[in-house]
């Protein structure tokens, strides 16, 4: 099996990532309350190609004009972490900062440190750790905020310049600039969910970095810095920011209600899906069918909560079996939802990701060696603690 897998390490803390996971979704609010205005704009048209960073100029202005609305964030954790801290940056005129959860996570105090130096003392809004997202707040005169323009993760193109903005390793606000390298990857949240569509990136990013805003050239915040992945366990390696609108979403839940509800179908997933399998073990999908009673493509289900949507719709999970030198928990196999094609995990959680609780799921499944069928879920809301 993949021996040599990347390890996940975030810009604060570092770490392995287990390969089995729950599956959960992330929905939005109509509206934000009328007394938060956060600042957005229309999304620019994708260019043909990237578009040039000329001299530095850009970035210059960028930075001149948009670290004032980033702060460095400090925490007092428990004694068994001690002190930690990230970056964070102004979204409203009411006090609003957003920052990464593994953040705050532990925090006994919270205070930012503005671009001028002035200290405040902030206070926790909400904080999700399923996308890796927290909301704090500090009390401060409207002229003291300068807040970020957010803008639409959806529309920026591979290769395009971004610029970083955060307090690496503890120096002060600092600027790193890089390239979109890819899109829609997902990354693991603290709590080991998945977060879908993270942008990734080349820009420098350090440990300080965390919750620091990855911007687009024209200096609107395309996503939050979250962490980087690593094959010797250092921060070296490439960037991945939680995408912008996976948090304008969040942030309008955790200021109407200080939390976020997700979606839910009680599953843990094996990490490679039949065509990945397929790669790894050399075989072709007319072997895989033949030796194992394996459908040519889908996602493998691996366990199921019991009582839980997945369960109640009859997906079920099954025993480890070796294919091949390699040691697969198999159970039902997902192969179609509303009629898609389902390769991999990964799409599971990007349809589950688009709905909300009592959302109902048409998926195809096919337990190894029988007939596939057709089941209909339910989505449910996690359940406390999960």
């Amino acid at each position: 099996m993949r021996t040599a897998l990347t390890a996940l390490v975030s810009a604060i803390i570092g770490g392995l990532v287990t390969a089995l996971f729950l599956f959960v979704g992330v929905y939005g609010l109509e509206d934000r309350p009328d007394s938060v205005t956060i600042k957005e704009v229309a999304p620019a048209h994708k260019s043909s190609g990237p578009t040039p960073v000329s001299n530095g100029s850009s970035v210059r202005e960028v930075y001149t004009r948009d670290s004032r609305g980033v702060v460095s964030v400090d925490v007092a954790a428990t004694s068994d972490t001690g002190p930690a801290g990230g970056s964070g940056f102004v979204i409203d005129e009411a006090g609003h900062i957003v920052t990464n959860q593994h953040v705050v996570e532990g925090a006994n105090e919270i205070s930012v440190r503005f671009a001028d130096g002035v200290r405040r003392e902030a206070e926790v809004v909400g904080q999700d750790p399923s996308t890796d997202v927290a909301l704090i707040k500090v009390d401060a005169p409207r002229e003291a905020l300068e807040p970020l323009t957010l803008g639409d993760s959806n529309a920026i193109g591979v290769g395009e310049p971004v610029i970083a903005i955060g307090n690496p390793l503890n120096v002060g606000i600092s600027v790193t600039t890089g390239i979109v390298s890819g899109l829609g990857r997902p990354i693991k949240a603290p709590n080991n969910y998945t977060i879908d569509d993270a942008v990734q990136t080349d820009a420098a990013i350090n440990p300080g970095n965390s919750g620091g805003p990855l911007l687009d050239s024209r200096g609107t915040v395309i996503g939050v810095t979250a962490q980087i992945a690593s094959e010797s366990g250092g921060f070296e390696g490439v960037g991945f920011a939680v995408p912008i609108n996976t948090v304008k979403s969040v942030v309008k839940q955790l200021i109407t209600d200080g939390e976020v509800v997700h979606g839910y179908i009680g599953v843990s997933m094996f990490e490679l899906g039949i065509d990945e399998l397929s790669a790894y073990a050399g075989l072709s999908e007319k072997a895989l069918r033949e030796r194992y009673g394996l459908p040519g493509n889908g996602a493998i289900v691996s366990e199921v909560t019991p009582g839980g949507p997945a369960q109640k719709a009859g997906i079920r999970g099954g025993d480890e079996k070796e294919i091949e030198g390699i040691r697969v928990p198999i159970g039902d196999v997902i192969t179609e939802i509303e009629g898609e094609p389902v390769s991999t995990s990964e799409d599971v959680i990007e349809v589950v990701n688009s709905v909300k609780p009592g959302d109902r799921l048409l998926m195809t499944v096919v337990t190894p060696g029988e007939k596939e069928r057709r089941v209909d879920v339910t989505v449910g809301t996690r359940p406390e603690g999960v």
